[in-house]
C-alpha cells in the first residue's frame, strides 16, 4: 500500500514513477515476509557479500550465493521473531547492523558513509521504520523516560536517529539512482537538522540539471515540505556564496546560478534581492571571471518577472508618503536603497560588459594588423566601429564617475532617522599577485600568493586605522585612539584569509568619517599596496560581509570599484588615441582634471572635511600609489599619440 500510495502521488509523467514502480516485485504483490526477503535479493549487488546476492553472484564467487542466503534468511527470521514478540529494540538494532555503516551506529549527525545494505533492502528499512513511527511504536520504545513523560516524540532519542539515519540512507541511494521526483517524499520525514543537511546536498545535486528540472524538484518540495522550502533554499543560496568551491574565480558562475533558487516565486523575491545585492559586491572585488558571472545573475538568472515586480514596487514606495513615520518602520527606505544600489550595479556591470566585448574587438583588429598580407589590416570600418563604441564607454564610464553611484542618499547623513551603528566587516578573501599596469586592461587575479603572511596585512591595516584623519589639525593634538582595529587569520587547510575590522572598545563613537576610514583601509587592502612589504599583493574577495551595515558595504566597494574604472577608462582613451588612419579620437582628454576635482554637489557621503567645505570630491582619494602613476603613464602615451596624429595631419 505504500508503494501503491507513493506511485499515485507520482505525475505520470515523471521518470521516476517508471523507475519506483519497476522496482516492485514482477512475480505479483508479497504476502508473507518470506516473500519480501526474496523479492529483495533481485536489486542486490552480484558481488557475493553481505551487501547483495543474486545469480551474478553465485556464479562470479563460489559459495557466496549460499552466504547470502544464509544471511537474508537470518534477517527475516530476527525481522519476523521480533514483530512477532514485538521486540521493537532488537528490530531496530538489527536495521541498524544491517543499513548502516558502522560509523553511523553511534546516535549524531549522518556520516554519508558508503551503506553495506542493498538497494531493495534500504527501500524496505525505510518503509519499514515509517510504519512503525506511524504507529507510535519507535516513539514508545526509544528508552527514554524523559520523551514517555513529555508526552511527545524526542526527534534526538536513540530510536528516532536511526529512523532519520535510514532515510538519508534511502534518500542518497534516490539521488545516485536519479530518482528526484521522489526525494522530497521521504525528506518531510526527517527531523529539521538532518533535512538541512541532506537537502543542501540534494539541492546542489540538482544544480547540474536542466532548469525544467529545477523547477519541477521546488514545486515538489513546496507541495511536501511546505514551509521548510524558503528557509532550505536560502541557506542553500547563503552557504553557496559564503563557501567556496575551489578557486574564487572558478566557483563564481555556480554561485550565481545557485541564486536561481530564489526565483521561482514571487514570496521569495526580497530574499533574492537581497542574495544579489551580497553577490553583486563580492564579484565586484573579484577577478574577470567574477564579472562574467555578474553578468549571468543579472541578465539570465533574474527573471523577467523579478523586475517588473522591483519596478512596481520602486513605483509604489517613491509615491509614499515622506511625511508618514511608517516609512521606517516599515523598512521602505531600505528597500529603495537597495533598488537603487541594485540598478547601480546593473549599470556598472553593463559598462563591464561592453568594455569586455570592445577590448575583444580591438584585440581581433591588433592580431589581424601583424599579420603579413592579411586583407583587413586597415580595414576603416572596424576601426570606426572601435572608436564609436570607444566613445560610447568612456561617456558611460564619466557618468559613473560624475554621478552619486553606490552612495547614500544627500540627506542621509542629516536625517534623524539614519543612526551610524558600529559597523562589523568580516572579508574572506585569498591573497595574490597584483602588478601595478594591468587595473585599466582588466586585472584577472589568477596567481595566488605562494608565500603570504597575515601578520603584515594585519599591521598595515591597524596601521591605516591609526593613521589621524584629515580633520585633524597638523599634528597639534595626539591623535585620538582608533574608532575600529583589525584582525587577520588564515582559514583552516585553506589558501584563503579572514579580514575582521570591529568597533575598539574604547574609540570614538561611530561615524560617517570613522566608516569611511575602515573602507579606504580594506579597500586599499584588496587593491594592493597597502604598505611596502604588500606592494605587489591583492586580496580576490570571496565574501563581504559587514552585518547590517548596507552603508559599508557600498563604501567598500566604491574604493575599489572607482579606481577601476578611472583606469579602464584611460586605458579606452589611450586605445582610441592610437587607433591607425582617421580613426583617433581625442574623447577624454580632459579625464585626468576630471578625475583631480570632479563637482559632487553636497556630496558628504564619501567625501573628506575638506572636500566638503569646497563642495568638491577628489577621486585621487581612491587612487593607490601605483594606480596615479599607471593613470599618468597612460595619459602622456594618449598624449604622444594625439601629437603625433595632429603632426601627420
Amino acid at each position: 500500500r505504500v508503494d501503491d500510495a507513493v506511485g499515485d502521488a507520482l505525475p505520470p509523467s515523471s521518470q521516476a514513477k517508471s523507475v519506483w514502480l519497476g522496482q516492485r516485485p514482477t512475480g505479483g504483490q508479497p504476502k508473507t515476509m518470506r516473500e519480501i526477503f526474496e523479492s529483495m535479493e533481485a536489486f542486490s549487488p552480484a558481488d557475493g557479500s553481505l551487501q547483495g546476492g543474486g545469480e551474478g553472484a553465485g556464479a562470479a564467487h563460489p559459495g557466496g550465493q549460499q552466504q547470502v542466503a544464509q544471511e537474508r534468511q537470518q534477517m527475516q527470521r530476527q525481522v519476523q521473531v521480533s514483530l512477532i514478540l514485538k521486540d521493537y529494540p532488537s528490530l531496530m538494532e538489527g536495521l541498524r547492523r544491517w543499513v548502516l555503516h558502522p560509523s553511523d551506529h553511534a546516535v549524531g549527525e549522518f556520516t554519508f558513509a558508503e551503506p553495506p545494505a542493498s538497494p531493495g533492502m534500504m527501500r524496505f528499512s525505510a518503509h519499514l521504520v515509517l510504519f512503525l513511527r506511524f504507529l507510535g511504536i519507535v516513539d514508545g520504545q526509544s528508552g527514554n523516560q524523559e520523551t514517555e513523560l513529555a508526552g511527545s516524540p524526542n526527534e534526538f532519542s536513540e530510536h528516532q536517529d536511526l529512523v532519520n539515519k535510514i532515510l538519508q540512507v534511502y534518500i542518497i541511494h534516490l539521488m545516485d539512482t536519479e530518482q528526484h521526483d521522489l526525494i522530497p517524499v521521504y525528506a518531510a520525514h526527517l527531523r529539521d537538522t538532518s533535512l538541512d543537511l541532506t537537502y543542501m546536498i540534494f539541492l546542489d545535486e540538482m544544480m547540474k540539471y536542466s532548469l525544467i528540472e529545477q523547477q519541477k524538484c521546488y514545486s515538489l518540495a513546496c507541495r511536501y515540505l511546505g514551509e521548510s522550502v524558503p528557509r532550505l533554499v536560502c541557506k542553500y543560496a547563503a552557504k553557496t556564496m559564503q563557501e567556496g568551491r575551489g578557486s574564487i574565480e572558478d566557483g563564481a558562475e555556480h554561485r550565481a546560478n545557485a541564486c536561481l533558487w530564489l526565483c521561482y516565486e514571487e514570496t521569495m523575491y526580497h530574499s533574492a534581492l537581497t542574495h544579489t545585492l551580497a553577490l553583486c559586491r563580492d564579484f565586484a572585488l573579484g577577478g574577470r571571471k567574477c564579472y562574467e558571472a555578474a553578468s549571468t545573475l543579472l541578465l539570465q538568472v533574474l527573471p523577467d518577472n523579478f523586475w517588473k515586480w522591483l519596478a512596481a514596487l520602486k513605483f509604489e514606495a517613491s509615491h509614499a508618503d515622506v511625511n508618514r513615520m511608517d516609512m521606517y518602520e516599515n523598512d521602505t527606505r531600505d528597500f529603495l536603497s537597495a533598488a537603487q544600489e541594485l540598478e547601480d550595479w546593473r549599470d556598472w556591470y553593463d559598462f563591464q560588459d561592453a568594455l569586455r566585448k570592445w577590448k575583444g574587438l580591438h584585440q581581433v583588429m591588433v592580431q589581424q594588423q601583424v599579420k603579413p598580407g592579411s586583407p583587413s589590416v586597415s580595414s576603416p570600418t572596424r576601426a570606426e566601429s572601435i572608436q564609436s563604441t570607444g566613445e560610447k564607454l568612456i561617456d558611460h564610464a564619466l557618468r559613473l564617475l560624475t554621478r552619486q553611484w553606490l552612495q547614500m542618499p544627500e540627506d542621509a547623513a542629516a536625517d534623524g532617522h539614519f543612526p551610524i551603528p558600529p559597523a562589523v566587516v568580516r572579508l574572506t578573501c585569498q591573497p595574490v599577485h597584483k602588478p601595478a599596469g594591468q587595473e585599466g586592461i582588466g586585472f584577472t587575479a589568477a596567481e595566488p600568493a605562494g608565500t603570504f603572511n597575515p601578520e603584515a596585512l594585519e599591521s598595515a591595516l591597524q596601521r591605516q586605522l591609526l593613521a589621524p584623519s584629515s580633520a585633524s589639525t597638523g599634528g597639534q593634538h595626539q591623535p585620538p585612539p582608533p574608532t575600529y582595529v583589525a584582525r587577520v587569520a588564515g582559514l583552516v587547510e585553506t589558501d584563503r584569509v579572514e579580514i575582521s575590522v570591529q568597533k575598539a572598545e574604547t574609540g570614538a563613537p561611530s561615524s560617517l568619517e570613522a566608516l569611511e576610514q575602515v573602507a579606504y583601509a580594506v579597500g586599499w587592502a584588496i587593491k594592493g599596496n597597502l604598505s611596502q612589504d604588500l606592494q605587489d599583493i591583492g586580496l580576490n574577495v570571496q565574501h563581504l560581509d559587514c552585518g547590517e551595515s548596507q552603508t559599508m558595504c557600498r563604501m567598500i566597494c566604491r574604493q575599489v570599484c572607482l579606481s577601476k574604472l578611472v583606469l579602464q577608462c584611460i586605458y579606452v582613451r589611450h586605445v582610441l588615441s592610437s587607433l591607425p588612419g582617421g580613426a583617433a579620437s581625442k574623447k577624454g582628454h580632459n579625464l585626468v582634471e576630471t578625475v583631480v576635482e570632479t563637482r559632487a554637489g553636497g556630496d558628504t557621503a564619501t567625501a573628506t572635511p575638506d572636500s566638503v567645505a569646497s563642495t568638491k570630491l577628489r577621486l585621487t582619494q581612491y587612487l593607490t600609489p601605483f594606480q596615479c602613476q599607471e593613470l599618468v603613464l597612460m595619459e602622456r602615451e594618449a598624449t604622444i599619440n594625439e601629437l603625433d596624429n595632429s603632426d601627420k595631419e
